[in-house]
């Protein structure tokens, strides 16, 4: 708070811009009635002089907030009473004035037989005027965010303390340095900013990402190794292929017919294109061969694989009887000559579905696992999650058919599930395993590569195919796929 000192009607001013009005001194007689200049009726002559007492102002005006210290005087020596006719505006004591809230209010200086009085008015603070900064407060202007390799940012680092001086560090200057507030971003990683006077530290976190990536995939912790944001007017094909017809062929190895799941689709590439920033793969009812439908499936395959890692893509998925969306990986094969890889065939060697969904159901995915011994003594591992349902305890909305974000994180240790950012499912090594090998993390420990497909029917669903009289067509559309490795 501000404190005025008022002295024999001396006024010592302050930031706070107190207005006062220098009126003189005003008192009452409480006794006689009388001014301080009475006579007695037979001559007029001064007979007496009757006690007094004199304040220092009759009006004044204040901030709230502020303070001011009245000063009175009684002529008899009289001790003062000092009181507030209205003290939810103004308090007085011992003569220190507060202003607590606008209003207007009368500060009485007694003594057992005189009063004087002076009033009090209370203004809205003014701005800066009562409040001192806390020199404990630093301020920086940005939050956290991402830099590609080569780029720059300055920060700015506001500081309580006039003329303070603002020190600047780095956690990684290996990944971002920084001089003066300004960040240079040297090789793909996170580092933290920090401004700091004295004690009083602000830091923000820097994401650093090769050139070209695209801006929001930045992930702390993570770097970005591989992806497709489907930015064009056709697929990537150097980093997909296509898969035909209703089975696998691959080397010298031939895939269960219709997929393995008596799968309704015949896949072909027309189904798949690319457009407006999105993959989208078409199911339409169409006969081709003795399939009544046709789907798109592609895959990464001899193209991009990878042991561990961040596994994530954006999609929305088709509702309604029959449609099974996938985004999934398999084993890369050791040669070109079969599909096996050192484990062997499926499921000895694995399969990692990050999701996929029974479309009638519309807002329930499933994840899972494959592995062990071959069919019919395969094993899998699945959760089911629901999204919007509040007694799963994840805060996920809507159904399939809206954006949502997919991922796994493959470590040699466990493989989590996230859906929308929100960890859904979780697998540990020790509870996988394949005859071919006796190793900690098999057949986990291999490269992986991505999939993609739409499949109509199917055992996955019992059975349940599309109302063949009213369905056209469904599309399941991907907004990007990226993969990251941990810093």
């Amino acid at each position: 708070m501000k404190k005025i000192n008022l002295l024999k009607g001396i006024a010592l001013s302050v930031s706070a811009l107190m207005v006062f009005s220098l009126s003189g001194c005003e008192y009452l007689d409480k006794i006689t009635g009388g001014d301080n200049n009475d006579k007695n009726n037979s001559g007029g002559n001064i007979t007496s002089t009757p006690p007094a007492v004199y304040i220092t102002q009759s009006e004044i005006s204040l901030s709230v907030g502020d303070t001011i210290l009245l000063e009175a005087v009684s002529t008899d020596g009289s001790a003062i009473i000092w009181e507030s006719s209205s003290p939810e505006y103004a308090t007085v004591e011992e003569g220190l004035v507060t202003g607590l809230a606008v209003g207007e209010t009368t500060i009485m200086a007694s003594t057992a037989s005189v009063m004087a009085t002076c009033t009090i008015k209370v203004n809205p603070a003014l701005a800066g005027s009562t409040v001192t900064p806390d020199p404990e407060t630093l301020v920086l202007a940005l939050a956290d965010f991402s830099l590609e390799v080569g780029g720059s940012v300055t920060l700015t680092a506001t500081s309580s303390v006039a003329g303070a001086t603002v020190k600047w560090s780095s956690s990684n200057p290996a990944v971002a340095s920084v001089t003066n507030g300004k960040v240079t971003a040297k090789t793909a990683g996170t580092t933290k900013i920090t401004a700091a006077v004295g004690d009083t530290k602000a830091v923000c976190q820097i994401t650093v990402i090769r050139s070209g990536l695209p801006a929001d995939s930045a992930k702390p912790g993570y770097n970005l190794v591989w992806y497709d944001e489907f930015d064009g007017s056709s697929l990537d094909t150097t980093k997909w292929g296509y898969q035909y017809g209703t089975q696998d062929q691959y080397g010298s190895s031939t895939g269960a017919a219709y997929w393995g799941n008596s799968e309704l689709q015949y896949y072909n590439e027309d189904a798949v294109s690319v457009s407006g920033g999105s993959l989208k793969i078409t199911a339409k009812k169409q006969q081709q061969g003795d399939r009544p439908y046709t789907s798109g499936r592609i895959l990464t395959r001899d193209k991009f694989s990878r042991t561990y890692g961040y596994f994530e893509a954006k999609m929305k998925t088709p509702t309604g009887n029959g449609m099974w969306p996938a985004f999934w990986m398999l084993p890369q094969p050791s040669t070109t000559a079969n599909s096996d890889n050192i484990y062997g065939g499926w499921p000895n060697n694995g399969e990692i579905d990050i999701m996929e969904a029974k479309g009638r159901l519309g807002n329930i995915i499933d994840t899972t696992i494959h592995f062990g011994k071959l069919w019919p003594e395969n094993q899998y591992i699945t959760n089911t999650t629901t999204f919007g349902n509040p007694t799963d305890g994840y805060a996920l909305s809507s159904a399939t058919d809206n954006w949502h974000v997919y991922a796994v994180d493959w470590t040699k240790d466990a493989i989590t599930w996230y859906a929308d950012g929100e960890q859904v499912f979780k697998v540990t090594s020790d509870r996988w395993w394949t005859p071919s090998s006796n190793a900690a993390s098999a057949p986990f420990d291999q490269p992986f590569y991505i999939l993609l497909n739409l499949a109509v029917g199917g055992g996955y669903d019992g059975g349940i195919e599309p109302d063949y009289a009213t369905f056209t067509s469904a599309t399941m559309e991907v907004d990007y796929v990226r993969v990251y490795e941990k810093q």
